[in-house]
């Protein structure tokens, strides 16, 4: 039902697999000594570990990345938690091939409106922001722009540097990821 892509210590993927036992079908992983490996094995979970610097381009391993997902049955969602990577139009082109494509959203420490992409945290640290915010949204080719299916706001502190405020944060992002996975789960569960 759920399939997580993460990239690296796997805070937020132990999270998931925590609060949904036995409906996380597989972790895909980039990164060969990612710590998020262990967890998914403590766990029982397949994991694939698919290293993109083993491809020569980037819609290579998209495609090596997809045949680890296309053998698995019954995806509903696709969740990026923390997969530092960005997909390309090959990735929604074949996946939206499936028979029933799963929906893809990922976590994003920061409004969408206010920051795109990587070292989110940063950003708000190093311009004194004093309000931030978490969104869950739909994943689509262009970059941390999908529809936005839930959002949380924190203050960040002035005496706070990146790690504090990561580590202060990151119970929220689980949090929000649970939620906004059992309200996806839940409507798939009206449709059938």
């Amino acid at each position: 039902m759920i399939v997580v892509l993460a990239s690296g210590t796997g805070t937020n993927f132990e999270a998931i697999a925590d609060a949904f036992p036995n409906k996380v079908k597989a972790l895909i992983c980039n990164i060969e000594n990612a710590k998020v490996i262990a967890k998914a094995k403590q766990r029982n979970i397949p994991s694939y570990v698919v290293p993109h610097k083993n491809f020569i381009s980037r819609n290579e391993h998209e495609i090596a990345l997809l045949q680890s997902i296309k053998h698995l049955t019954d995806i509903k969602v696709i969740v990026l938690a923390g997969y530092m990577r960005v997909l390309t139009n090959i990735f929604f082109n074949e996946i939206n091939k499936f028979s029933f494509p799963p929906l893809l959203i990922n976590l994003h420490p920061a409004p969408l409106h206010l920051y795109k992409g990587a070292h989110a945290y940063e950003y708000a640290v190093d311009n004194k922001v004093t309000n931030w915010g978490l969104t869950v949204h739909e994943v689509i080719p262009e970059l941390d722009s999908g529809k936005i299916l839930n959002f949380i706001s924190f203050p960040v502190f002035p005496f706070e540097n990146t790690e504090q405020l990561k580590e202060r944060v990151r119970p929220l992002e689980h949090q929000l990821l649970i939620k906004s996975i059992k309200k996806i789960i839940s409507q798939e569960n009206v449709t059938l």
